[in-house]
């Protein structure tokens, strides 16, 4: 809302707005590298109720800068009121950026702890709320625009701790213990977390750079020459689109069925973002205008966001050991894209004559980053990323096996190794990822049929299966 929409500081504050939101998303981008870096020593301090008030306040302060930061530069303004819009520029800029960045790295936090099919709901609803909120803020004033984006982070706040305080008042009263997780212990499998990590950072970098290089052009075509109100309706509508193509990816990922399912969601994205970019010229070379390739392009990216979202916490759900520096170094990514995209579309629009020899290389580019994503993160990866999503039907699975444990009586050790089992892992996988000896799981296998009184693996399963969880 505070860097999309001009209503706060006015044409006169452009600059000083551009100002704020380049210090601010370097900042943001500074901040995430950082908290990733040290995750171990920030996640605690970001479960603090000093950190989660502090990061809201902040940020509303921020927004609350901007009227004496778009004071500069003013042709009768004194020297004092230079310095002090300077100081105001400088210190929304980091303020929002810093701000930002921790409240970001609180909600990852806690969207990792839902299964996939909460997840996708929450991201394409607030896609959706956003874009609603983004057409009632062009209504508004200066003043009542500029309350409006700072109570935003504030009534956020409130409403993730609401549901981090829910969540932890459900957890005390189930007296369930929390599924186990344990991170993987070779060699070769704490490389896949790590490669996950940069294949989504990689594609989040490369997607948001051409999304925001086109929709950084399409604004120049016309959009935003139409006024605050046509652009926020264009958004709207392009948050419907999203709506749809939120719920098939939904049916895709949390399908049995189909297996390939979000491989094709995957494909298709990729073929709509790659489209949005390589319509850039048209509006150059047809009588037609800026809007409707412009809806396509901001609906592909928002489908994707959501996607990206759910992949992203389906990798820190089951690697909550590191949760944090996965997410942080994703969104990383997803900053330093859109900002290259948008210093790229920013020169084509200010140092070049804007005509279709600058465009049609932009439109190309577009298209190669997107063809790069595809290389970055291909469809093995896709499909690992998928492997690890918290579906309702595993969350199920997972309670029966804990429901059998407990009224059987079994270690910690052994509901461990009996849901591994159960999973279809073999002896060598449960040894390794577990750092046991052989002989150590045997005996423990030995022991779990015993107590659960089967033979066999599959009658395990068949007990299991016939629980209710």
């Amino acid at each position: 809302m505070t860097f999309q929409n001009l209503n706060i500081v006015g044409d006169e504050g452009e600059p000083a707005l551009d100002m704020v939101y380049l210090i601010s998303i370097c900042t943001l981008l500074i901040t995430q590298i950082l908290i990733g870096a040290e995750h171990k020593r920030c996640a605690p301090w970001l479960a603090k109720r000093a950190a989660r008030t502090g990061s809201a306040i902040a940020m509303a302060a921020s927004t609350l800068l901007l009227p004496i930061a778009a004071s500069w530069p003013g042709g009768q303004s004194t020297a004092g009121m230079f310095a002090a819009s300077i100081a105001a520029t400088t210190a929304s800029g980091v303020a929002s950026g810093v701000s930002s960045g921790i409240f970001l790295a609180q909600f990852g936090i806690l969207i990792s702890r839902f299964s996939t099919k909460a997840t996708t709901a929450i991201a394409a609803i607030g896609y959706l709320c956003t874009s609603a909120l983004f057409c009632l803020f062009s209504f508004f004033g200066p003043f009542e625009s500029c309350l409006f984006a700072a109570s935003m982070p504030v009534i956020s706040s409130f409403l993730r701790d609401t549901v981090a305080n829910t969540w932890k008042s459900q957890s005390a009263i189930d007296d369930k213990p929390l599924p186990l997780q344990a991170e993987p212990a070779s060699p070769e499998n704490r490389r896949q977390p790590h490669h996950l990590t940069l294949a989504l950072m990689l594609c989040c970098m490369l997607i948001g750079c051409a999304n925001e290089l086109a929709r950084t052009l399409y604004i120049q075509m016309g959009i935003a020459g139409m006024g605050g109100q046509h652009y926020a309706f264009i958004q709207a509508g392009a948050a419907l689109i999203v709506g749809f193509g939120a719920t098939i990816i939904t049916l895709a990922l949390i399908s049995m069925k189909t297996p390939r399912a979000p491989e094709y969601c995957y494909r298709i994205l990729m073929l709509f973002l790659a489209l949005g970019a390589m319509l850039l010229p048209a509006p150059l070379l047809y009588p037609i205008g800026a809007v409707a390739p412009y809806a396509l392009n901001s609906a592909a990216f928002q489908c994707y966001g959501i996607l990206a979202w759910v992949l992203i916490c389906g990798a820190c759900h089951q690697y909550p050991a590191t949760s944090v520096r996965v997410f942080q170094f994703v969104r990383a990514g997803w900053t330093f894209g859109p900002l290259i995209g948008m210093l790229i579309g920013r020169f084509v629009v200010n140092c070049t004559p804007f005509e279709l020899a600058q465009v049609f290389p932009c439109a190309m580019l577009g298209a190669v980053l997107i063809m790069m994503t595809t290389m970055a993160f291909t469809e093995r990866d896709l499909a690992f990323a998928v492997n690890l999503l918290p579906t309702d039907r595993k969350r199920r699975f997972t309670d029966k096996c804990l429901a059998v444990a407990a009224r059987y009586g079994l270690s910690e050790r052994e509901t461990e190794i009996m849901t591994l089992f159960a999973k279809g892992r073999n002896l060598a996988y449960i040894q390794d990822q577990l750092c046991l000896s052989k002989s150590t799981v045997s005996t423990h296998r030995q022991h779990i049929y015993q107590k659960l009184g089967v033979h066999s693996s599959q009658e395990m399963i068949d007990l299991i299966q016939e629980e209710k969880a």
